[in-house]
């Protein structure tokens, strides 16, 4: 009889994994939005009361001192998370994970909450292989048995953060693994289902980004989708030379650490109070075709400056993903898109949503060149119908084709190299 090539003790401690993800997980998307109210409440009243700008001003410094405070105790928790969990993986870098655990969480809820250009799911995911990590070093497990907690419990993570468990499971094996076998995946998909559920239970079960999707939308031409698609690849390199850049000029500053920190948020801070559209990771840039579309001149005014507020953040090192931001400058791209379309008449006013969900998995694609993740995870974040899965393929691998052929590297590979490089000089 051929022996089961999985042991109950390992599938135990992976299913626990996936529970503790899941509460963690839950309770860092519940503190976030605590935070981002009372901020964003301020900023609101900060239009009729000036006393109420100084205030919004001094929380955000308030918050920097926090994150710069994290970012201090543990080095390890700069920037996404996601290239630093990749290196663990691939056996490049170590880290405590009781520490990265404590200040990602800490460090994330400050620069995520106070309304930078910010997201949650990097961060989710560096919080996740912590976890895992510290079930595999509390229960003993071996080397391989704890590499599948640590990549099971960082797509755990992620299938938290966005309610998006299939997501979680391709990420897995897209960017993490770059492999399978039958052994991990029963492992580190049990994990992220409980993960999942687990959340699920916390905060429900509703997609994490409310698009009401107009199911009767005529799909345009796929001609359309491939001029899109071609399109957000070179938006694409165009995203990760921005983002190599930003982490450049931030590294060769001869300033100290904490004014590095603090200068997003004060800059962000005087920008959000003649604009407080800018609040956030974007989710609100995505939804403009749902409401009174602004005009394409205003869109690309959008564009550039959530761009710049991205890469004042990120290129700081603050503790904070580029998931969500780059999905939402996909959104404005497809928008755009969209609308000079309808200008000439050649799609109803209806279809800029539609191609507006193209861009964001399109543009995920080019840039983290993981496209069945980006796929995935906008159908299981806006709900989109069926109909619209081969077009959202179409324009997401022409993304990724021509982000290869124009030699471009995955931004989270680039990221880890710099990684690598900075802990070899020290």
């Amino acid at each position: 009889m051929k022996q089961s090539i999985i042991d109950s003790k390992n599938l135990g401690i992976a299913a626990l994994t996936g529970i503790a993800t899941g509460i963690i997980i839950s309770t860092f998307r519940l503190g976030i939005p605590y935070i981002a109210r009372l901020s964003h409440h301020l900023l609101m009243k900060s239009e009729h009361q000036i006393l109420f700008g100084f205030l919004f001003i001094g929380l955000l410094l308030l918050l920097a001192m926090l994150a710069s405070f994290a970012l201090d105790r543990e080095p390890f928790i700069s920037g996404s998370g996601i290239p630093q969990v990749s290196g663990q993986i691939q056996n490049k870098l170590e880290q405590k994970w009781y520490s990265v655990l404590i200040y990602k969480f800490i460090g994330g809820l400050a620069a995520i909450g106070s309304g930078l250009t910010l997201g949650r799911e990097g961060p989710s995911v560096q919080i996740g292989a912590a976890i895992g990590q510290g079930m595999a070093s509390l229960s003993k497990s071996s080397k391989e048995q704890s590499k599948f907690l640590i990549a099971g419990a960082a797509g755990g993570g992620m299938a938290a953060a966005f309610n998006a468990p299939l997501s979680g499971i391709i990420f897995v094996y897209e960017e993490l693994f770059h492999k399978s076998s039958r052994t991990s995946f029963i492992y580190t998909a049990l994990t992220i289902i409980l993960a999942s559920l687990t959340s699920n239970f916390i905060l429900g079960s509703h997609p994490s980004l409310t698009v009401p999707v107009y199911h009767g939308i005529e799909t345009p031409s796929p001609i359309w989708s491939i001029i899109l698609g071609i399109l957000l690849g070179g938006s694409g390199i165009i995203f990760n030379a921005s983002i190599l850049k930003a982490n450049q000029v931030y590294s060769q500053w001869q300033l100290p650490k904490w004014v590095k920190h603090t200068l997003p948020f004060l800059i962000t801070a005087i920008i959000l109070l003649k604009e407080p559209q800018f609040f956030g990771s974007g989710e609100n840039m995505i939804l403009l075709p749902l409401i009174e579309n602004p005009s394409i001149q205003i869109l690309c005014f959008f564009l550039l400056i959530k761009w710049f507020l991205l890469l004042l953040a990120f290129g700081s090192g603050l503790p904070g993903g580029i998931f969500f931001p780059l999905l939402a400058l996909g959104a404005l791209l497809g928008n755009i898109y969209g609308s000079i379309l309808f200008e000439f008449g050649l799609i109803n006013h209806d279809a800029i949503l539609y191609f507006v969900i193209l861009a964001m998995s399109s543009h995920f694609a080019a840039i983290v060149r993981a496209p069945l993740t980006g796929i995935i995870l906008i159908i299981e974040m806006t709900g989109s119908p069926l109909p619209w899965l081969l077009p959202i393929a179409i324009s997401s691998y022409t993304a990724v084709i021509t982000a290869e052929f124009l030699g471009c590297e995955p931004i989270y590979e680039s990221l880890l190299d710099i990684t690598l490089t900075k802990k070899g000089n020290r």
